[in-house]
């Protein structure tokens, strides 16, 4: 069983955790965590105060059995239960698109973030002139951060680690019935991407 289920793992989570320039001690929320993968190295790594969201029980008590200096809370993205600007950055790897609603996941991540903090997403996205249920393309994405208050700073697309993470996959499986959801493949092709939006200053 792989350890870290999403595309490009920890090399990806490396990429985005300096291109935001956290200082060691920063609040960073890891959104749809899971097992807590990413945030035992961001703490043990970075040396940032990681605090992570999950909808699953069942992942978050893995999470505390094997991390129990560490902050697993269940809560949807839709609805954090953090006060208004109490995190220096969050993260999102492979979550946003299993999400009920984005835009209302990004509203709630720009709330808590402070003035300046940043967002770190990496996910699975569709071509600019495909629409499907789940699945985002790029000007959505921009306009969802947009109206939520971001300014996006770095957009690379990753998509290698997509048809990486596939390929390991079936040779582990045999197929993909059993894929997690994040990157159960409908008729259009993905791709994957990573970005890092900062929150706009507050005027006046």
């Amino acid at each position: 069983m792989m350890l870290h289920q999403h595309p490009g793992g920890l090399t990806l989570t490396k990429r985005v955790v300096e291109y935001c320039a956290f200082i060691p001690g920063a609040k960073v929320l890891d959104v749809g965590c899971g097992t807590g993968v990413t945030m035992e190295y961001l703490q043990d790594t970075y040396g940032l105060q990681a605090v992570g969201v999950d909808v699953s029980k069942v992942r978050l008590e893995q999470g505390r059995k094997r991390l129990p200096y560490l902050q697993f809370i269940q809560a949807a993205g839709e609805s954090l239960p953090f006060v208004d600007v109490s995190f220096d950055g969050v993260i999102t790897e492979c979550s946003l698109s299993v999400m009920q609603d984005a835009g209302t996941v990004l509203t709630e991540i720009s709330r808590i973030l402070i003035p300046g903090g940043k967002l770190a997403i990496t996910d699975v996205y569709l071509p600019i002139s495909a629409s499907s249920a789940g699945y985002l393309n790029r000007n959505q994405l921009k306009t969802m951060l947009e109206k939520a208050g971001f300014t996006i700073i770095v957009w690379e697309d990753q998509s290698a680690f997509l048809r990486e993470f596939i390929a390991c996959y079936i040779m582990e499986y045999g197929s993909m019935e059993e894929l997690w959801q994040c990157v159960s493949i409908p008729k259009t092709k993905l791709g994957y991407f990573l970005l890092v939006a900062e929150k706009r200053q507050m005027e006046g």
